[in-house]
Parts: structure tokens; C-alpha cells; sequence
């Protein structure tokens, strides 16, 4: 557990270490808008996947 922890933290700390590396403003918006758009496609697609399945039992 302890290593998995470890583990976890070290990786973070890479992607928080490229993050802050990054110079262009644009590749930051990019990564932004790229990381929101895979969100709201997951709630989208639960969202009407539990509506699609409620619709069935409701019949």
C-alpha cells in the first residue's frame, strides 16, 4: 500500500512538474479545453444512457 502510494505521488508530481514547464499559454488552453471536453462527454453519454434505460423499464 505504502508503495502504491508513493507511486501515485511520484507520478503526480511528474505530470505537476510538465505542467509547470509548460511555456505556451496555448498548449495550457488546449490541454484545458481537450480535459473538459472528455468530462462533459462522460456525463453526456451516463446521462442518456440512464435516461435510455429508464425509458425501457417505464414501457
Amino acid at each position: 500500500m505504502k508503495e502504491a502510494v508513493t507511486k501515485l505521488k511520484t507520478e503526480f508530481n511528474a505530470k505537476l512538474l510538465y505542467w509547470n514547464n509548460l511555456k505556451s499559454s496555448k498548449a495550457k488552453a488546449t490541454i484545458i479545453l481537450l480535459f473538459s471536453v472528455v468530462i462533459a462527454l462522460k456525463v453526456f453519454t451516463t446521462l442518456f444512457t440512464l435516461d435510455w434505460v429508464a425509458s425501457l423499464f417505464s414501457v
